[in-house]
């Protein structure tokens, strides 16, 4: 896989900082850290903008996304499907870490908090062509189903822990060995799951994960290795419907036809079209008789018969030639 043109150590370096900027304990007590001064000045004028009240979760983590997508544009390179699959993964993750805020769709959150904000409005880059942090957020809006997205928090965990372990000067492979066994235990169970690698947002989504981990394999070559990512047809998808292909390619099978009900088809045909023929030749031969036009003789016969079945009945016309 090719390597990407961003520092993945910095990426996870400033999601693992913007994670720590505020918790709320099971008692509903929010803590901000004000070690992080910089996110903390940001967010408050932030959120004093949008009057809004600054010790709220639901803001803090809106702010902390927009925060996390400035700080990380210029180390994308315009990659920004890339930029906005980190931001709402780190959503979906903060958001789970406590259970009053886990179940909120993330669809909802984005009405609210994004979709409602005018900071989301503001492009990326001063170009004015450039999309603004609220379209890379919508254009991606397809991961934000909570049933698939929430598989992806255990994972992703575990690669902030790793990748917050080799930042430290004293690190060693080692005390990391279990969490890497862990991520590639979850990680088979992603890949096994078809409603995730058989959809293609979540298929890339993982890919995402593989090659965040096959990262830090290079550092810590003892790591155990990812099972090959191998695509599957998601449960939820239709089922392929044949169709027929342009003029001009010969007829294919529609709505999924088999040679044995084609078969069976010219078999009902072969039988019923005689039989038809032994009450309908009578009726236009009467026809016929009372007609002293050929060639209309010849039109009346094709009106009511097609080709094949017109040149079987005239075998019949010339057993009695004084109908012409």
């Amino acid at each position: 896989m090719g390597q990407p043109s961003y520092s993945i150590e910095e990426v996870y370096k400033e999601i693992v900082a913007i994670n720590g900027y505020f918790t709320e304990n099971d008692n509903g007590q929010l803590t901000v850290n004000n070690a992080h001064k910089l996110i903390d000045d940001y967010c408050h004028s932030w959120c004093v903008s949008e009057n809004g009240e600054c010790h709220d979760y639901f803001q803090l983590a809106s702010c902390s996304v927009f925060y996390l997508l400035n700080n990380l544009k210029d180390k994308f390179d315009s990659k920004y499907d890339k930029l906005a699959e980190y931001a709402i993964l780190w959503l979906s993750y903060k958001l789970n870490q406590n259970k009053k805020y886990s179940t909120i769709e993330l669809n909802d959150f984005y009405t609210n908090y994004i979709e409602k904000n005018d900071n989301y409005n503001n492009k990326i880059n001063d170009d004015d062509d450039n999309m603004t942090y609220k379209e890379i957020i919508n254009k991606n809006n397809d991961l934000m189903d909570n049933n698939e997205i929430s598989k992806f928090n255990g994972p992703f965990s575990i690669l902030c822990i790793l990748y917050n372990e080799i930042n430290k000067t004293n690190w060693n492979c080692n005390k990391c060995s279990k969490d890497a066994n862990e991520f590639v235990q979850k990680y088979k169970e992603l890949n096994e799951n078809s409603n995730i690698n058989g959809n293609p947002s979540y298929s890339k989504l993982l890919s995402t994960l593989s090659n965040d981990y096959d990262n830090l394999k290079k550092k810590c070559t003892d790591f155990p290795p990812l099972t090959e990512l191998t695509p599957k047809k998601s449960s939820t998808q239709n089922p392929v419907v044949n169709t027929v292909d342009s003029p001009g390619k010969g007829a294919e099978k529609v709505l999924g036809d088999t040679p044995e009900v084609t078969s069976s088809s010219s078999s009902i045909l072969n039988t019923v079209i005689p039989g038809l023929s032994i009450f309908a030749i009578p009726v236009f031969l009467g026809v016929a008789y009372k007609v002293n036009n050929n060639e209309l003789k010849t039109i009346i016969f094709k009106l009511y018969f097609c080709d094949p079945l017109y040149a079987f009945i005239k075998k019949y016309i010339i057993i009695f030639p004084f109908l012409y």
